[in-house]
């Protein structure tokens, strides 16, 4: 090849990559205009629910252009008594308001908009499409902070499905098979609407997982929220619109799990399930085309519908598959509300499309029986941010990521999650004291339950080696330890676990996604102004949330799917006092690994428990003694052979910070290496002549 053909060549590869580069920068700049334009229409819709008086504060979203919206029934509960109220738009100005019906059980209820001939409105979208990955935007008006009713936006992601949060008690504020998303809600964004991509309504956004922090007197956003499903609430607007309070649907009839399947254990004479047949012992298939893999399934999607609902039951008997169509009976509620009952015979009828409504949907697309495992997205419904192959991705980092519980001592939370690192079942977590229960349960992602034992605690890094109980045949699907991945801070992460036990039983764990903040030399504490955390390594920190309860042992992946760290215990900053959300990176686990599967003698045997050596750490550094506690934290002397003497700290310098901890004295030089183990590499700042020189040294064993 000729040089002017080598140069043509070059010439014409850097205007292609320009070119690319140029068309990727402008999908960019598209996509977020796109989604900045999505915001701008859907805050249109959204409401900032006042008492009469302007007080209280909750948020709604109208659904129809004459001035029908939805909220939370908790946020209009102070108006049940005269049912006025007020709603702020985004224009600045706030309209009469009217309570309609209400759903107490699952927290629903309606208003009426007056004072305009015409609102926006929120188109309702298809919450049975909605998919773990998709991207989502909660408005609302959080803590009252827009005066001039503009709603908060908040992005985040799909972080579970099909879940089930209890209420106050089992027929007040319960929510049933609702979606769990990590953007950010707080009081105030309670009944607000939770937006697909293309905004589109897809729920209701209504109650978050907290920490209580006690000492603080505060309660802590850990990014955990739930919205009802934009199904569920279409199933009760009908009833909802005409003022009536609904009652949710029950079949009369319970089930419990057996090794045979899901068998009814209990049916009420005359009740939906006797009428069509059921008889105690006959095993539950699918209810309402939905299939039930266990109890707990049965009572999350039978929350969904309004008594009178019509639903397919698929059930089995001697035998013979059987599937009967039947209205659902009211499941009254514990305390009687002054509120006109509505009908079941009525909803029914507009179910089967005998009672029109004026509503904004086809009603009876609702009742049917294949709408489980939900379609695909139709063709043309793709978001501007592609989040189906981010969909499809993610539903692959499950499976190495295990749901552990053991022994509630001490008030500590008898839940956590675990990481498999090998075929054969180990699986690395946090250490933790539910370790310490006689009986550990392991749940895989296939929902199998196994029992497990501790094989290795490393008391430094504060994590453990657990070892399943298994058939030899069962292998696992474990992650792969790749020392060589070097993230950047930057990096976009997802975090897999199972914080607040959230997913029960064999449901999946929950995913959120973040980027990485950065890595350092840890520096925390126990919650609550507990003693120092034992490990002072290195850790990415995240702004992924994961110092919650159930959430240590949780995995870290980059946006490859590759594994590059594991969730350590809850702790705090000992600089802000504020909750750490942090990994520890994916060599740690990689070097914990290889000690605990170090023979423990030269015959090879390991003990059934092993613990990590756990030395104190070593520096070699003597301060001045002159005003000792009280006086500035000059180099006194250095021992000969030590690791300040080989790191370089001189007699006379100044001791300004350790791993970014300021000392001030020989107290909080002292406090600064306490707990630090052999092996933890520090780094000090001192203050040499005029300069600040950084030193970084590693701990050693103290000498004999």
């Amino acid at each position: 090849m000729s040089w002017h053909v080598l140069t043509f060549a070059i010439s014409h590869l850097l205007a292609v990559l320009s070119s690319v580069a140029a068309d990727d920068s402008a999908a960019i700049r598209q996509a977020e205009q796109d989604r900045i334009d999505m915001i701008e229409r859907a805050s249109r819709s959204v409401v900032s629910i006042l008492a009469p008086d302007e007080s209280g504060g909750g948020s709604g979203v109208i659904i129809t252009p004459d001035g029908y919206g939805v909220t939370n029934f908790h946020v209009i509960m102070g108006m049940a008594r005269t049912r006025r109220g007020l709603g702020g738009l985004s224009d600045g100005k706030t309209y009469p308001l009217e309570v309609l019906g209400i759903d107490p059980t699952g927290d629903l209820a309606m208003f009426r908009l007056t004072g305009r001939d015409r609102f926006d409105a929120a188109p309702l979208g298809d919450s049975d499409h909605v998919r773990v990955g998709d991207a989502v935007v909660a408005l609302g008006n959080p803590f009252m902070l827009a005066e001039d009713y503009t709603p908060t936006a908040t992005f985040g992601m799909v972080s579970g499905v099909h879940r089930y949060q209890y209420g106050a008690d089992t027929r007040s504020l319960v929510y049933t098979d609702c979606l769990q998303i990590d953007a950010s809600i707080n009081p105030g964004n309670s009944g607000g609407p939770l937006f697909d991509m293309q905004g589109r309504l897809i729920g209701i956004n209504g109650r978050a997982s907290f920490l209580e922090r006690d000492r603080l007197r505060q309660r802590v956003n850990v990014g955990v929220a739930y919205a009802i499903s934009i199904n569920q609430v279409k199933r009760f607007l009908p009833a909802l619109k005409e003022g009536w309070l609904v009652e949710h649907g029950t079949l009369g009839a319970t089930v419990r799990d057996t090794p045979d399947g899901v068998r009814f254990d209990n049916v009420l004479a005359g009740s939906a399930a006797d009428r069509i047949g059921i008889e105690l012992g006959d095993e539950l298939i699918a209810f309402d085309g939905r299939p039930i893999a266990d109890a707990n399934a049965f009572g999350n999607i039978l929350g969904v519908y309004p008594a009178g609902w019509p639903v397919t039951v698929t059930y089995r008997k001697d035998g013979t598959e059987v599937h009967r169509q039947v209205a659902l009976d009211p499941l009254p509620l514990t305390r009687e509300i002054p509120w006109p009952k509505a009908d079941p015979g009525w909803i029914r009828a507009v179910a089967t499309g005998r009672q029109p409504t004026t509503l904004p949907y086809d009603v009876t697309d609702l009742v049917r029986t294949t709408r489980w495992p939900s379609p695909p997205d139709p063709a043309g419904s793709v978001s501007p941010d592609k989040t189906a192959p981010v969909r499809s991705h993610l539903a692959g980092l499950l499976s190495p990521v295990v749901k552990i519980y053991g022994g509630r001592i001490a008030g500590e939370e008898a839940y956590a999650t675990g990481v498999l690192v090998s075929a054969g079942g180990e699986i690395v977590t946090a250490l933790a004291l539910l370790l310490e229960a006689s009986t550990l349960r392991v749940v895989t992602a296939d929902g199998t339950v196994h029992r497990a034992r501790v094989i290795y605690r490393d008391e430094r890094r504060q994590l453990a080696l657990l070892e399943l109980q298994r058939k030899e045949s069962t292998v696992f699907s474990p992650v792969i330890l790749d020392e060589s991945i070097a993230p950047a801070a930057g990096d976009g992460v997802y975090v897999v676990g199972n914080p607040f036990k959230i997913a029960d039983s064999s449901e999946p764990c929950s995913i959120t996604h973040g980027v990485l903040s950065g890595r350092i030399l840890l520096d925390a504490r126990r919650p609550g102004g507990g003693p120092p955390a034992a490990y002072r390594g290195e850790v990415w920190i995240m702004d992924a949330m994961s110092s919650q309860p159930g959430a240590p042992g949780s995995a870290v992946f980059d946006t490859q799917g590759r594994f590059i760290g594991l969730v350590g215990e809850v702790l705090e900053s000992r600089l802000t006092n504020t909750l750490l959300n942090y990994a520890y990176p994916v060599e740690q686990v990689a070097a914990f690994l290889r000690e605990a599967r170090t023979p423990a003698d030269a015959s090879g045997s390991t003990a059934a428990v092993s613990e990590a050596p756990s030395a104190p750490g070593y520096h070699g550094i003597r301060l001045a003694r002159f005003g000792y506690l009280q006086k500035l934290p000059f180099v006194g002397s250095v021992a000969t052979d030590s690791p300040a003497a080989r790191a370089g700290i001189q007699q006379g310098d100044l001791i300004i910070s350790i791993d970014g901890r300021a000392v001030t004295n020989a107290r909080t030089f002292e406090e600064a290496f306490n707990g630090l183990y052999a092996g933890t590499e520090v780094s000090v700042v001192v203050k040499r002549g005029n300069e600040l020189v950084t030193i970084r040294l590693t701990l050693e064993e103290a000498p004999k």
